[in-house]
């Protein structure tokens, strides 16, 4: 017993109860504050491109900048606070579209070179310059092609591939591609040998490839180029993989096809290519989108194929709900890749191509760009998104989780970026493009682990909490309690005052005088309606509530007995409404201690005896119950009697009980009648009881 008891006493305990309501708020209540913060730099101030980028491997980055001086073109080179160490003056024009800064280390040394290309009319020149090594390699304005000019202007788009040693002599090829848009001419892929001055370019064809990829796809130690593909439909003259279609392309490192390049035709089409592998598996996923109307246009989907082009496994991205752009991502580990796709949601998807994780996107519009940065310098990516309309840019980490955001006003949402590093070791990352550049700052929040600290505190707050409502409920309880054995206490001091000695010893007396008198029939209804009345009593006494119809039983036979004994002198009648059923609950002695107060004090002290008329009705959601004697009156009484009022007395605080514990309360009033002269003429007791 003792046992079970204190197994109850713990179940019961607050720190039990609380430990469940604090578990289900730790598992939906994140810690307060963010694990990180996503610091926005200003705007750029320098109207021209620039890039960051570590020139002299001493772990500080340098800022690049390039621009339009009087009459050369110009790189410069800054220290991080923006101070120049020199300027490299070039003779041919600029641009944009073909100008982007890039970056190698061909030598394999300490310094890196810097590669920039340049335009005079339809010419393009590579020029390179190891720009920290007093005896590093400069080069300008070695011819590489001839390039696409419309209204003017160049339009031809280059993209930087990266850098291998393919003829294994000890320095690294310069990998890039051209892309031009409206003309067939220069769209291959090409490498230049330092060394040799020699170019080497891939095979013609009319695809557009867009933002290739220099990866090992197939283990080898030999990278694989590949990327995004396009069919813009810019060129109408039958050619080798046309731009009317877009292509699953791969090429080695000599720049010739790993396989037979694999088509998906129709216009708008574009095709992303990753590396893949899984489980000792090695090959490619592919992404498929378009915006074409034509209904013969292969529907968006997801696909593996092999080394060699074979198509192994797809899924459509209508079967996700996608309607949107689509962005497929390849995190790369040693062992598994992991895919994400992010369109209507954020997705991650197994080696089946089947979804295992979505998160919804952060942006109320369907318009977002999505890029894999490593913003927080820890050797592996997180996922950047920008809204252009919306003017958010969010990070994402490989659960799908945001962990920081920010406020980014940038121009347009094609970005590329750079890093930054500066003496102390703060790292940030650059996203720029033609019209816009800042820098973004992920910072850890040291504090973060303070907001742990949440959740003991929810958990001793909910203990608390209980432990003050158990506190209110055990003194409400008390309370209830001590009410209850009020209401017993007036119950039975109410039973005495009922058992009142004068009228049991009077009823006896006139019983036993009916009897000395040998009337018997008499005597046995008085003895009948006694014992009656005595026997309610007792059968009651432990209730606090009858119906009306017992209460009205009692009370008739209470007034009988009372109207035997002193005969004419007391006439009573009871009225009830037809609407009153008689089922009603009311407190018991609602009618008895009025009646009885009524005779004792008021009609019998009067020579003339009287009336006790009662009046029973409802009045909306009331009973109300009217007691009116034409006895003397309560002021005449009053001097004339020495009671106590001791049962009006245990009426009021019987009803004052009652009503601490019902919603609504019983009321009663006493009102004295006054006749036409002013003259006392009798009593009048008004009760009204809820009948809920």
């Amino acid at each position: 017993m003792k046992s079970k008891a204190r197994l109850r006493r713990i179940l019961i305990s607050s720190w039990l109860l609380a430990l469940i309501p604090a578990i289900i708020i730790a598992l939906i209540l994140p810690p307060l504050g963010a694990k990180y913060r996503l610091i926005v730099g200003e705007g750029d101030s320098y109207q021209s491109v620039y890039s960051y980028e570590d020139l002299n491997s001493d772990g500080i980055t340098e800022l690049i900048s390039t621009g339009k001086g009087i009459p050369y073109y110009f790189v410069v080179i800054h220290n991080n606070d923006g101070k120049i160490y020199d300027q490299w003056n070039l003779k041919d024009e600029i641009t944009s579209n073909l100008s982007t800064v890039f970056y190698g280390n061909y030598d394999n040394d300490d310094y890196k070179e810097i590669y920039i290309f340049t335009s005079r009319w339809d010419s393009l020149f590579l020029n390179i310059n190891e720009f920290f090594d007093p005896a590093g390699l400069k080069v300008e304005r070695i011819f590489i092609t001839k390039i696409g000019i419309t209204d003017g202007t160049p339009n031809t788009n280059i993209s930087q591939v990266g850098l291998y040693d393919v003829n294994k002599d000890g320095f690294s090829e310069f990998y890039f591609s051209l892309l031009t848009g409206f003309a067939l001419e220069p769209r291959h892929v090409y490498y230049f040998n330092i060394i040799s001055k020699q170019l080497k370019s891939s095979q013609f064809t009319g695809a557009i490839f867009q933002y290739p990829s220099f990866t090992d796809a197939d283990g080898d130690n030999k990278p694989e180029i590949f990327g995004l593909f396009h069919a813009a439909g810019n060129y109408n003259i039958p050619s080798p993989f046309t731009d009317w279609s877009t292509w699953m392309m791969v090429y080695d490192e000599n720049l010739n096809f790993e396989f037979p390049p694999v088509e998906f035709p129709g216009l708008t089409n574009n095709l992303e290519t990753y590396s893949y592998k899984h489980k000792g598996f090695r090959g490619y996923v592919v992404s498929h989108n378009t915006s074409s109307a034509d209904s013969s246009v292969y529907e968006p989907r997801i696909m593996v194929f092999s080394l060699k082009g074979k198509k192994l496994k797809e899924n459509l991205y209508s079967e996700f709900g996608f309607n949107t752009s689509i962005f497929l991502h390849v995190i790369e580990g040693e062992i598994d890749d992991r895919l994400f796709v992010f369109g209507n949601e954020m997705v991650e998807l197994n080696n089946d191509l089947e979804i295992i994780n979505s998160k919804k996107l952060p942006f109320a519009t369907g318009y977002y760009a999505s890029y894999m940065v490593n913003i927080d310098d820890d050797g592996s990516k997180e996922f950047l998104l920008y809204s252009d309309t919306e003017k958010k840019v969010f990070i994402v980490n490989s659960n799908l989780k945001i962990i920081a955001q920010s406020d980014l006003q940038a121009s347009g949402a094609v970005f590329h970026f750079s890093h930054y590093r500066s003496a102390d070791g703060v790292h940030k990352v650059h996203l720029a493009n033609t019209d816009f550049g800042c820098l973004l700052e992920l910072k850890r929040n040291n504090s973060y682990y303070f907001g742990y600290l949440i959740y003991p505190l929810v958990y001793l707050l909910i203990v608390l909490f209980i432990k003050f409502i158990t506190g209110i409920a055990v003194r409400q309880v008390e309370q209830r309690e001590n009410l209850k054995q009020r209401l017993l206490t007036v119950q039975l001091q109410g039973i005495k005052s009922q058992l009142d000695p004068h009228f049991t010893f009077n009823s006896l007396n006139s019983i036993a005088s009916l009897i000395y008198l040998e009337e018997r029939q008499a005597a046995y209804d008085y003895l009948n309606k006694f014992t009656s009345l005595l026997r309610g009593m007792l059968n009651d006494a432990e209730k606090i509530h009858r119906t009306l119809g017992e209460e009205i039983e009692f009370v008739t036979t209470y007034l009988e007995l009372e109207k035997m004994r002193f005969g004419d002198k007391l006439e009573f009648n009871i009225d009830v409404d037809d609407t009153v059923t008689g089922e009603e609950k009311v407190p018991k002695l609602v009618l008895h201690t009025f009646a009885e107060n009524a005779i004792k004090h008021g009609i019998i002290p009067n020579p003339d005896g009287g009336k006790l008329q009662i009046t029973i009705k409802k009045e909306s959601d009331y009973l109300k119950i009217t007691i009116e004697d034409n006895g003397i009156g309560r002021v005449k009484a009053a001097g004339q009697s020495h009671s106590t009022g001791k049962g009006l007395k245990l009426t009021g605080e019987f009803y004052d009980i009652l009503n601490q514990l019902n919603k609504r309360p019983i009321t009663h009033s006493i009102t004295d009648l006054y006749d036409d002269s002013g003259n006392s003429s009798g009593t009048r007791v008004e009760v009204s009881v809820p009948l809920s």
